[in-house]
This record gives C-alpha cells, structure tokens and sequence, in this order.
C-alpha cells in the first residue's frame, strides 16, 4: 500500500514547482514592460464643453482710521485786539487818576471777569508804592496797614506782584513785593472778601521774603528772613491757619545758596548750626568733624553715620546760648527731622542739648542729649 504520506509530500512538490515557474513567467513579463516605450495616454473630448469663469473677488471694505485728536493751537491775539485792550486799561487809569508803573488783566476776585491790577507810585517823602485794582467802574486801592502808610507798599518804583492761590484756600490772592531806603523787603497779601480787597498779611524781612512749599500740601509758606550773619541767616516761617499766617517754625539757613560752603564755628550758636546744616547737606564727613575727639574716639564714622541712613532733612531753629563759662557752653536748640520710614515721610521735632568746647580756635560739639517732642507723618496733596 503506497504511503500516504509520501505520496502528500510529492503532489505538494509538484504544486510548488508549477507556482515557482510562474512567478519566473511574471517576473520576465515585468522586465519585457519596463523596457517598451509608454504607449501615449489616449485623447477623449469631454462630452460637454467646460467654461471656468473666476469668482468675481470679495470687496474691501478698509477699516476707518481714527484721526488723531490734534490738541486746538490757540491763536494769538490781533495786534488791532491787543491794541485795544492796551487802550482800554490806559483809560481805565486815566480815568481813576493813576500813572501805573505796570498793570495787567487777571481775575482776582474769581468771578467770572479779568480786573485791571497794577503798582503806582504816590509822591511824598519818601515815594510810597501803591496798588490798585480796576473793576469796570469800580477802584480798590490795595491799603497796608496804617502803621506803614508812611511808606505804603514799599520806597521804590517796582513792579513785583503775583496773582494766585497762594495758600490753598480756593481764593485768589495778591502778593505785592517792595522795598525799603533801610534796605528792608516788604511782601503784602491781599484777597477780596465780598466787598474790599482785604490784608492777609503785611511781612518785612531785613535779609529778604520769600514763598515756598516745603510740607507738599500745595499751600505756600512765607519765609522772612533777617540780616544775614556771614554765610548763614535766620528764617521765621509763617503758615496760613485758615484765619491768617501764623508763626510756626524758624531755621538757621544758607544765604546764598552756593556750594561749597564754609560752616562757621567761632560761636557756639554758628557751630551748632552749622552741625545741623552739614547733615542736611549731606556732609556727613563735615558733620563729623565738628565733633569734639572725645565724641569722635566714642563711636567709628561708619557706626556714627549709619544713625542718618533714613535721614531726608533736618533743620535746627530756637538756637541760644544757655551758659557759658571759658572754653565750656551749654547750647539749647529745636531740631526738626524728616525721615523715610518705609516708604512713608515721619517729622519728628527734638529739644536738644549740647555741651559745647572750644578746641583748636573753633566750637566743637562734645556730647548732647535729646527729647521727643512732637512726632508726625507728613501729608501730601491731601
């Protein structure tokens, strides 16, 4: 009996012998087409005509720029305007009897039309300076006090004036400058009170007058000064309170604000001032060395100086000579002090005490002590 197996394997044989031959039989045929020239693609006409007719394109509508907004240029006035204006104020003075050393239109009565305000000078012995203002029909005189009509604004022909706010108050205010033959300046506040141009405040200084906001609350502070000593002078301070101006402060400064100075030690009261107005200078190493040796060998510039890290301004007033005796004085004083405290500004006002001793032809600062007296934080644009 034949195997089967055997007989399996050959028929499986036979299968794969056939299906070898032909693959060989593809493989050949493949070979022959790769090597014929590509017969060409045949020509068909479409069976309808095709016409592309392009989209008409999308219309562009531009985005509208927006013009930029160009700030209005005033224009300047006609001559022929000018002109008149010029004319109408001469005649307005005219009219009043004035010869006006300078005038000028403002509103210093806040309604809502400008006044003729301007400075004459009246004939006397001396020449006293006058003010007016020139409301339509109506004259106001600016009137000093009567104790200074004898040299009413001031001695000499001058036009020195300012029209504003001075001290916060929301009223316009009139500040007239002058001199004196004694060498004196003159400064006079006035405001219309409903019915009068009334005084604020009349203030005579023999080193000058001047105005300045220091505390940042948009009210400014009158600074009189006296004769100057050297290089340094005495400032008193007055501030409006709402009723009037008020003492509230004075300071030994510099006269003339050059730089560098000489910080003056032949008195106790110069020593002791210019300390404070070296720290306020920044002078540190100047501060310093007004010290007496014994203070300097007691603490290292470095440790000394650290003490005025947060320091922004210091300034020194009601200095006077308690005792003196020899080379030794006792000198009291009020010390003012700005300091940044994180971020924020602290016044903080000290009564001070120094033993004071004359070394070398000059005073030196030995040791002191100090009391707290007031301590506040400085408002800014309330």
């Amino acid at each position: 009996m034949p195997d089967f197996s055997l007989q399996t394997r050959q028929r499986h044989t036979r299968r794969f012998a056939h299906a070898g031959h032909l693959l060989c039989l593809v493989a050949i045929a493949l070979a022959l087409a790769a090597c014929l020239p590509p017969s060409p693609a045949p020509t068909c006409p479409p069976a309808a005509p095709v016409t592309c007719t392009p989209a008409p394109p999308l219309p562009c509508t531009p985005v509208p720029s927006i013009p930029p907004t160009v700030a209005p240029t005033p224009m300047p006035p006609e001559p022929a305007a000018i002109q008149a204006t010029v004319e109408a104020g001469a005649s307005s003075a005219a009219r009043a009897g004035i010869q006006p050393l300078c005038m000028r239109q403002e509103n210093t009565d806040d309604d809502p039309d400008l006044e003729w305000v301007g400075l004459y000078l009246a004939s006397g012995e001396p020449p006293r300076l006058q003010g007016f203002i020139l409301d339509g029909p109506n004259r106001h005189d600016l009137i000093p006090p009567e104790s200074e009509e004898n040299r009413g604004l001031g001695e000499f022909p001058t036009c020195e004036l300012e029209v504003r706010d001075l001290n916060a108050d929301g009223r316009t205010e009139i500040a007239v400058w002058g001199h004196t033959q004694t060498g004196a300046t003159l400064l006079h506040i006035f405001v219309w009170d409903g019915g009068r141009y009334a005084l604020l405040g009349g203030f005579e200084g023999k080193g000058g007058i001047r105005l300045e906001n220091r505390d940042g609350d948009l009210a400014d502070e009158v600074v009189v000064r006296w004769k100057p000593e050297g290089e340094l002078v005495w400032e008193v301070i007055y501030t409006w309170d709402g009723a009037r101006y008020a003492w509230t402060w004075d300071r030994y400064a510099w006269f003339y604000l050059d730089r560098p100075h000489a910080y003056p030690d032949d008195t106790p009261v110069h020593a002791l001032a210019s300390f404070y107005l070296a720290l306020n200078d920044r002078d540190l190493p100047m501060a310093y060395r007004m010290l007496s040796p014994a203070a300097r060998s007691a603490q290292t510039y470095e440790d000394w100086a650290l003490g005025f890290a947060t320091t922004l301004r210091v300034e020194v007033g009601a200095v006077r000579v308690v005792a003196q005796e020899g080379d030794r004085a006792t000198v009291a004083a009020q010390v003012r002090a700005l300091d940044n405290v994180d971020g924020r500004v602290v016044a903080t006002v000290y009564a001070v005490e120094w033993q004071m001793v004359h070394l070398e032809e000059s005073w030196q600062l030995d040791w002191g002590r100090s009391e707290l007296l007031e301590r506040w934080e400085v408002r800014y644009y309330p």
